[in-house]
């Protein structure tokens, strides 16, 4: 008797069609930016400083946490950040696991009409680009220094200094 077998192929595929992501508000000001704390040790430090840089930019923010960064987000905080907010900052991303999670997150929340970035370390820019591939996805990223989780909150602060500018600016 001849059976038959079906193989499946482990890797990855890529989208046959990369999507669009959505834009922000082109003035933030007044408007309300949800901060997703995915829960990288150290990361609510760099969250803390961006934050502080955003209202003296006259930008309002609410807090969100993600209760593990090696999952996406849960639905619960998923429809809050949609319903609460114009548009999303989520970060700190530095480790294979947390930065597929985090695209995910950003696309999920994108299909809910919410623009967004995510803020990672460098050392992960290719698994960023690679996971925005596989589900056809044109997110938006910024970069800060890898390592950081044996930053000072000086340092922290410093990427967060250094970063707002591009974070501002991919959101549009």
């Amino acid at each position: 008797m001849n059976a038959v077998v079906k193989l499946r192929d482990p890797t990855p595929e890529a989208a046959a069609v990369q999507r669009a992501r959505k834009a922000a508000p082109a003035d933030l000001a007044g408007r309300t930016v949800g901060l997703l704390d995915i829960g990288k040790m150290r990361g609510a430090e760099y969250i803390d400083r961006l934050e502080a840089l955003l209202h003296e930019r006259g930008i309002r923010t609410k807090r969100y946490a993600k209760p593990t960064n090696t999952r996406t987000a849960p639905i619960p905080i998923l429809q809050s950040v949609a319903t609460e907010c114009d548009a999303v900052i989520i970060a700190l991303s530095d480790c294979g696991s947390c930065t597929s999670c985090s695209t995910h997150d950003l696309n999920d929340l994108d299909l809910r009409g919410i623009p967004g970035v995510s803020v990672l370390t460098t050392e992960f820019r290719d698994a960023f680009s690679k996971q925005c591939g596989a589900i056809g996805y044109g997110g938006a990223s910024v970069f800060v220094p890898h390592p950081m989780q044996n930053r000072t909150t000086q340092e922290l602060h410093a990427f967060a200094d250094a970063s707002v500018d591009e974070v501002l600016a991919r959101l549009k």
